[in-house]
């Protein structure tokens, strides 16, 4: 991982009250229109005491931010280029996910919205 991706990362985590982050893996998610991401918890990783931090870039999404079960109401939260979500500690399981992209084109992604989500896996 370039170390400004993952510096940034440790710094978005800091901000949100969560020092030590170190990210060990990156995941880029490319959504074009009609795309989603149905809810689901992040469980890859061995240590859920880890934060996840996660960078919207492109056309504006609607973030699904549920509870702890799929069945608990889930808010949405709209996100636009450039906004960072950070999450951990007790919501670290929290069931998330994306909205149907909607049609739409920006500058720099075209008809499409990008997700880079930082992690610490091992």
């Amino acid at each position: 991982m370039p170390r400004a991706f993952a510096g940034f990362a440790t710094e978005a985590a800091e901000a949100a009250g969560f020092d030590s982050f170190h990210p060990d893996a990156c995941l880029v998610n490319r959504y074009a229109p009609g795309a989603r991401l149905s809810l689901h918890q992040d469980r890859n990783e061995r240590d859920f005491g880890q934060p996840i931090v996660s960078v919207s870039l492109g056309l504006p999404a609607t973030f699904l931010w549920g509870g702890k079960t799929r069945a608990d109401r889930v808010r949405r939260v709209r996100l636009l280029h450039g906004d960072v979500v950070v999450w951990g500690g007790s919501d670290r399981l929290t069931f998330h996910g994306v909205h149907s992209l909607a049609e739409g084109g920006h500058p720099l992604t075209g008809a499409c919205r990008f997700n880079i989500t930082f992690r610490r896996a091992l």
